[in-house]
């Protein structure tokens, strides 16, 4: 029986040949984890945190509605309107906190 022998161009080729079968063996377990392990996880963390957010929105938009129908929203409205702008400058001087009554905006 006579030993094989392998030119340096057919190594070359079985080495190119075993390392692109590793390559496509290792996208082909990349895919798999990511389609039925990683994939199915995103899902579940993106539904319940959309579901978190429709939960939220509803609720303000209740507590808004709730609000409006009581007539409260236009004084928060308006009171917010003020504050934000007296704490940028356009009216009077300084920014005052809403929950001191000391101060008396007629005054002003």
């Amino acid at each position: 029986m006579e030993p094989l022998q392998i030119d340096i161009a057919t190594l070359g080729w079985l080495l190119f040949a075993a390392a692109g079968a590793s390559s496509l063996l290792t996208l082909i377990v990349v895919a798999l984890l990511g389609h039925f392990v990683v994939g199915p996880r995103v899902e579940r963390k993106i539904d319940r945190r959309l579901e978190e957010g429709a939960q939220r929105l509803e609720e303000n938009l209740r507590r808004r509605i709730v609000d409006l129908l009581t007539g409260k929203s236009r004084e928060v409205i308006r009171d917010r309107a003020r504050d934000l702008a007296r704490g940028i400058g356009l009216i009077g001087g300084t920014r005052r906190n809403p929950l001191d009554d000391s101060e008396d905006d007629l005054d002003r």
